[in-house]
């Protein structure tokens, strides 16, 4: 009877002492993969790659840890360390949110600033061609010029259109590259007139 309680008695502390081990932290690896979700939609993967990656590579760890324990006898698992890393990877995921905020801005102003530089330098080119004396060596150059404008003034349309529709790093491109050729553009007109300049 001793020996038959003893045994019953152990059967309920060990059922006792298995309910009460550590259970993985699956809301904690939720959150985070909703923080990872809210960074991404704010724009993470384009505008802070860098704090995104840190915030997976976190959450990477702290799986890798959470398996290894789950691999252990239940008596034995310890997820303290998965959930210090899963805390972690938490903030990293609001801080890569609120830098995808701000690099997303920082995007769109550049953007909008180089298609500005980009309009005002086209028209100094524009009116430089326009302005420019034509001469019989010159007439051909000062006419393919005044295409090269024109066609420069439909690629900021499609830099604006491209801003419009939050493809910043797209639209300042498209500006920059506008902005070069116009400069050189307005370099050739100086050049031309000196040659009809010369002739004289």
């Amino acid at each position: 009877m001793r020996n038959r309680n003893l045994y019953f008695g152990l059967v309920a502390y060990t059922l006792i002492a298995i309910s009460g081990c550590a259970k993985p932290p699956d809301q904690a690896v939720s959150d985070v993969q909703a923080g990872i979700d809210a960074a991404k939609q704010a724009g993470a993967e384009t505008y802070a790659a860098e704090s995104l990656s840190k915030v997976q590579d976190l959450l990477g760890q702290a799986q890798a840890e959470i398996e290894a324990q789950n691999g252990k006898f239940a008596l034995f698992r310890n997820y303290d360390k998965a959930e210090e890393v899963l805390g972690q990877a938490k903030t990293a995921a609001d801080t890569a949110q609120q830098d995808a905020v701000a690099g997303k801005e920082q995007a769109r102003q550049d953007a909008n600033a180089a298609i500005d530089s980009a309009k005002a330098r086209l028209t100094a080119a524009t009116d430089a061609v326009n302005a420019a004396p034509t001469g019989k060596d010159t007439r051909a150059e000062i006419e393919a010029m005044k295409s090269e404008v024109a066609a420069l003034a439909t690629t900021i349309t499609e830099a604006e259109s491209a801003a419009a529709s939050e493809d910043y790093f797209g639209a300042k491109s498209q500006a920059d590259g506008v902005a070069a050729k116009a400069d050189q553009i307005a370099a050739d007109v100086a050049q031309a007139a000196e040659k009809v300049k010369g002739r004289r």
